[in-house]
C-alpha cells in the first residue's frame, strides 16, 4: 500500500462499494512512531477502549471498567489528548472542505481533495481528482489550501498549533 498518489487502476470504476471504503480508508495512517500522516492507527485503538469501557460504565453504572492499550491502562490524560486529537482533526478536515467548496469546487472533489491533503495520501476520488485525474486543473487558491492541508497532516496538528504559541517561542 502505498500514499505516494500513484495508481494501477481507475478504482473508481470498482463499484459504489469501494468509493466509500476509499473515502474512510484515507484517514487511516501508519503505526505509532511512523511518519505517515492521517490518524494513527494507535489513535483509533485508543479511542475503540475508551468508548468499550464508556459502553460497559452506561450498562453497568456501578461497575469499575479501566481502557487497556497493549495490556496497560489508558491514563485518562491520554485519552483526553485522543479526543482532542480527533476533534481538531475532523475541524480543520471540515474546514479544509468548506474553503475548496466555496471556490466552487464539487462536492466530491471538495471533501476528497481535502481528505487527501490532510491524510497526504495521494489521490482523491471524483472526475477532478480521482485516480484518473489530478490536481493541475484547480484553481492556485485551492492549490494553497490544499498546501496548508498537507503541512498540517504531515507535520502533526499539534506540532503546529504549538508553533504559534508564545510560550513556544519563549523558552
Amino acid at each position: 500500500m502505498t500514499g505516494t498518489g500513484y495508481v494501477t487502476a481507475g478504482f473508481d470504476k470498482w463499484g459504489n462499494f469501494a468509493i466509500p471504503v476509499f473515502f474512510f480508508i484515507m484517514f487511516i495512517g501508519g503505526c505509532a512512531g511512523s511518519t505517515t500522516c492521517g490518524i494513527k492507527i494507535f489513535r483509533f485503538q485508543v479511542l475503540y477502549a475508551a468508548a468499550k469501557t464508556q459502553f460497559q460504565n452506561l450498562a453497568q453504572p456501578h461497575g469499575v471498567f479501566i481502557p487497556y492499550y497493549n495490556r496497560r491502562p489508558i491514563p485518562e490524560e491520554v485519552i483526553g489528548s485522543v479526543l482532542s486529537f480527533f476533534f481538531v482533526f475532523f475541524l480543520t478536515y471540515t474546514l479544509l472542505a468548506i474553503a475548496l467548496a466555496f471556490l466552487g469546487l464539487d462536492f466530491i472533489t471538495s471533501v476528497s481533495a481535502a481528505a487527501s491533503a490532510i491524510s497526504n495520501v495521494g489521490p482523491g476520488l471524483g472526475p477532478v481528482v480521482g485516480p484518473e485525474g489530478n490536481y493541475a486543473s484547480l484553481p492556485t487558491a485551492a492549490k494553497w489550501i490544499l498546501s496548508i492541508g498537507m503541512l498540517l497532516g504531515r507535520l502533526e496538528l499539534f506540532t503546529v498549533m504549538v508553533l504559534f504559541t508564545r510560550a513556544f517561542w519563549r523558552a
